[in-house]
């Protein structure tokens, strides 16, 4: 069964559709990412697949379940987010920033259980932060921030995870350290999709891609096929030699 089946999927903040008649599938193993240009719909659409926002047609499907039908503690066994910007208004630990990953399972009255520190260990394990576990998050770094809160969005266990803009504000080590990251977790059978700002590294392990093209215009398909210079530069309006565009 597809982790993740949108079907004739329609929204529109106006007149004009930013997002139209969509229709993909993701399954464990897949590694998508949403390429377009600002405001084309890729944050929109995250949110759309969450239901955190209405669609106006069509469906959204996770783990064969419709998502505006599902309640918030299943939604959160299904499906993971990471925003492209994060808050940390406590001084929280490392490690109990990605408790808090465990909270819609662990309800709000019962403490965390010896399942819930384990799925937090394990996250910390995955993203490599397991020596910072004690530290202060807003002690971390840029980079370091962000694998946090992909490890916090891991300790949900769901079996799809979605991330707006992980790679953004970062230098070349963490923007490749977490698409190594996120490649290595599809390997390992999650689903996978993540806005990025730059095609170049949708090389790195994606498998699948879905390009916008603004007016609710989109390609989707085998990354192989969708990541040339000829298909890029008409999603992003920019001549196909630009060195810019990934060879």
């Amino acid at each position: 069964m597809p982790a993740l089946k949108v079907s004739g999927l329609t929204f529109s903040y106006g007149a004009a559709p930013l997002i139209a008649d969509l229709s993909l599938e993701l399954r464990g193993g897949d590694f998508m990412c949403v390429l377009g240009s600002n405001g084309c719909g890729k944050s929109t659409l995250l949110r759309l697949l969450t239901g955190f926002q209405a669609a106006q047609a069509g469906s959204v499907r996770l783990g064969g379940e419709e998502v505006s039908e599902i309640r918030p503690e299943r939604l959160a066994r299904l499906a993971a987010y990471v925003a492209s910007e994060t808050a940390t208004p406590y001084d929280f630990s490392v490690r109990e920033t990605v408790l808090l990953g465990r909270t819609a399972r662990a309800g709000l009255w019962r403490g965390y259980s010896a399942a819930d520190a384990a799925a937090a260990d394990a996250a910390l394990e995955e993203t490599g932060l397991a020596a910072l576990a004690a530290r202060s998050i807003n002690t971390l770094s840029t980079g370091e921030r962000q694998l946090a809160f992909i490890a916090q969005a891991l300790a949900q266990e769901a079996k799809l995870l979605l991330l707006d803009e992980p790679t953004s504000h970062l230098d070349l080590k963490y923007k490749s350290l977490i698409m190594g990251l996120l490649a290595r977790l599809a390997g390992k059978g999650l689903a996978v999709a993540a806005v990025l700002h730059e095609p170049g590294l949708a090389g790195l392990g994606c498998n699948k891609a879905l390009l916008f093209s603004g007016g609710g215009k989109y390609l989707f398909g085998p990354a192989s096929g969708l990541l040339t210079p000829a298909v890029l530069a008409g999603v992003y309006g920019v001549p196909p030699d630009s060195p810019l565009l990934p060879r």
